[in-house]
């Protein structure tokens, strides 16, 4: 799933009708093998693409492109966009950390999927412009149901991770902390979550094989 947030906003993850974000719908799909969806909200543009490619024994392979943009002129807000996996009473998830930081990957076994690895690919510019300057978290919980996600990452976010881009301002903006859960409820299942926080537009991608 995908998670954001625009700093000095709100984090969002369902799009519910009275929250705000101005409009959201697929523009394409074909119910299986891809789909194009476009989401407006304040001024972002995010426009999520999957194309998936039939095969093996568990329904085959899957890639996923977020580009995000602002729309009208001046400085871009800090986006936070936070990409997670998570399992629900069944299943096991292994993180693979690239200097400490960065979620590059996810390993996991799953009873539909049997094994699988899902990869985090560094952001990029827009136009197929080389990588983007961009600031990774991670957190790793138990979390007591699906439902409750939004709740987790919300509770994990402190204001105490710092965007320094080489030779411009550094900015303070909300991280979450690399481990979490919720008090006094007992995990049913396993959230990781990669937060990646840039300045769009950009281009990120996530593969599932």
């Amino acid at each position: 799933g995908l998670m954001w947030l625009q700093h000095g906003g709100n984090l969002r993850h369902t799009s519910e009708q009275n929250d705000g974000v101005s409009r959201y719908g697929w523009l394409m799909h074909d119910g299986e093998n891809f789909g194009v969806q476009e989401i407006r909200d304040e001024g972002l543009v995010l426009r999520t693409e999957f194309v998936k490619q039939p095969g093996g024994d568990h329904g085959g392979d899957w890639s996923w492109r977020v580009t995000a943009k602002m729309e009208g002129k001046g400085p871009a807000p800090l986006l936070s966009l936070f990409f997670y996996v998570a399992t629900d009473g069944q299943g096991t998830l292994r993180p693979v950390l690239e200097n400490g930081t960065r979620l590059a990957a996810v390993a996991g076994t799953a009873e539909e999927l049997g094994d699988f690895t899902l990869t985090f690919l560094p952001p990029t510019g827009e136009g197929g412009e080389g990588p983007k300057y961009a600031s990774y978290n991670f957190l790793a919980a138990g979390v007591p149901g699906l439902h409750r996600l939004t709740d987790l990452v919300r509770q994990s976010l402190r204001e105490s991770s710092v965007f320094s881009p080489p030779g411009r301002p550094r900015r303070r903006f909300f991280g979450v902390s690399s481990t979490g859960g919720l008090p006094g409820e007992a995990p049913r299942g396993q959230l990781l979550l990669h937060q990646v926080t840039l300045e769009p537009p950009a281009v990120l991608e996530v593969t599932l094989e």
